[in-house]
């Protein structure tokens, strides 16, 4: 089965942060995912080896990318402050 490892800071040139995920499949084909701040994160796991298994996973994946899209959207909508034109 094909592995895959592959880990990144979101900001890293950020002294303020320590974010970051992680995302691992293991040879077995179980997967682990993480998402990681300063203080605490989120784990997902699964199991590649079944139809259900990686559709649910791309469920998962999608459901967070949606959510995080949306969020990104408000944030930028109601806290960006624009120029005044004059």
């Amino acid at each position: 089965m094909n592995t895959y490892n592959k880990k990144a800071f979101l900001l890293p040139d950020s002294i303020n942060s320590c974010s970051m995920y992680h995302a691992k499949i293991f040879e077995d084909g179980k997967y682990i995912f993480r998402i990681h701040d300063c203080l605490t994160g989120i784990r997902f796991r699964g199991d590649l080896n079944t139809q259900t298994g990686v559709l649910e996973t791309c469920a998962k994946i999608n459901q967070l990318i949606g959510g995080l899209d949306e969020f990104r959207d408000f944030v930028f909508d109601n806290y960006f402050k624009k120029e005044k034109e004059s």
